[in-house]
């Protein structure tokens, strides 16, 4: 692709040059070239966000990386199986064939019910309409024992929404050294039993503010190994960042795409799939030293995405990533600071190419000349 770039990039030049262009125009000209390139692939990938099937859900898609509160499964009847996911946001509950299932809302009036393989929500709980999206508000004289108005919202026996009262405590402060933040409980009634799924809420606040040293230090680094306008060095550091930063973004999508939500979505691992073959493709080019300004403004552009949607495991404490909290700051680091470091040598790389550009043209204008 560096190749088709710089292709590109005399055959714009020659043909500025033979109308008379202008040196802003030989320049905006190859530019605007890699910038419709660009904005076509960012638009296919917006086209399969969209056309990528969501999972059944009464909260909406939110796919957090981080959190200062995480609630916890205490105490789950032995026929459910119940799950906390993203955090303190949402409940995910799976009932078993042949009995019915109704979770109760915040006044003790059904809002679910899993029976015969389907799930409905009942239309006179105030839960079903807090859980649209965007939220709505109830109709007035709601009560506890009004007759049930069920819409069938899924088929099978899963289902996920969001439910307040797993965070419901994170709106009170928290006694300073304290984790526990308070008690939850979602009631249910198992064949018209009543039960109950609980647990607790706890805190943690964000990480050191030294994770951000890091990420100074390498563009610091950078900075000062362009500063001696040497060649071989500028060509080590850009292969050296390349590959730290391709590290880095690899790290980030694994932690992203593999964490469950309980479980892991297609489209993330198609994602991922995407993600592993571009870091493949571009550690190839790096590791034969093939890689141009343009390779490394695609990895740039990649690492600056991983990164900013990394960006809040370096300020909550609860990392929510299919790799340890560690590894998944690390790669928000990597990510981050390698895409910074980069601007040097893609701006060095630029300049090369443009006077390498320069002399073919000057050869070629020779070359017609003498014929």
């Amino acid at each position: 692709m560096t190749a088709e770039y710089a292709r590109t990039v005399r055959i714009v030049c020659v043909r500025g040059v033979s109308r008379g262009a202008s040196d802003g125009e030989l320049i905006w000209e190859p530019l605007k070239a890699v910038c419709i390139r660009f904005c076509a692939l960012l638009a296919a990938a917006l086209m399969l966000v969209a056309a990528a099937p969501q999972s059944a859900s009464a909260h909406g898609a939110t796919d957090p990386v981080a959190t200062s509160y995480l609630a916890r499964i205490k105490s789950v009847p032995a026929v459910l199986t119940a799950k906390v996911v993203d955090g303190d946001l949402r409940l995910w509950l799976r009932a078993p064939a042949g009995k019915t299932v109704v979770v109760l809302d915040n006044q003790g009036a059904p809002y679910l019910r899993f029976a015969h393989g389907r799930v409905w929500a009942n239309q006179d709980s105030e839960m079903y309409y807090f859980n649209q999206n965007p939220p709505v508000d109830p109709p007035l004289g709601l009560k506890r024992d009004a007759p049930e108005r069920w819409l069938r919202v899924a088929s099978g026996y899963t289902y996920e929404w969001h439910d307040g009262r797993l965070h419901a405590f994170a709106m009170e402060a928290v006694a300073p050294g304290s984790a526990f933040a308070g008690p939850w409980r979602i009631p249910v009634l198992i064949n018209g039993r009543r039960s109950a799924v609980s647990g607790s809420l706890w805190y943690r606040g964000g990480p050191s503010i030294v994770w951000l040293w890091p990420m100074v230090v390498l563009v610091l680094c950078v900075l000062a190994a362009w500063r001696l306008q040497d060649a071989r060095v500028d060509a080590l550091t850009a292969r050296g960042l390349a590959g730290l930063t391709l590290f880095g973004i690899t790290l980030a999508a694994i932690g992203r795409d593999l964490h469950g939500r309980p479980g892991i979505s297609g489209f993330g691992a198609v994602e991922l799939a995407l993600i592993t073959a571009f870091t493949v493709w571009a550690a190839l080019r790096v590791g034969r030293d093939r890689a141009g300004s343009f390779t490394l403004f695609v990895i740039t552009v990649v690492a600056v995405w991983e990164g900013l949607s990394l960006f809040p495991t370096l300020f909550n404490g609860f990392v929510l990533l299919a790799i340890p909290p560690f590894l998944g700051r690390l790669a928000t680091i990597i990510c981050l600071g390698g895409a910074i470091a980069l601007v040097f040598p893609i701006v060095r790389l630029l300049r090369s190419e443009e006077r390498d550009a320069d002399s073919e043209l000057a050869d070629d204008e020779v070359a017609s000349a003498l014929a």
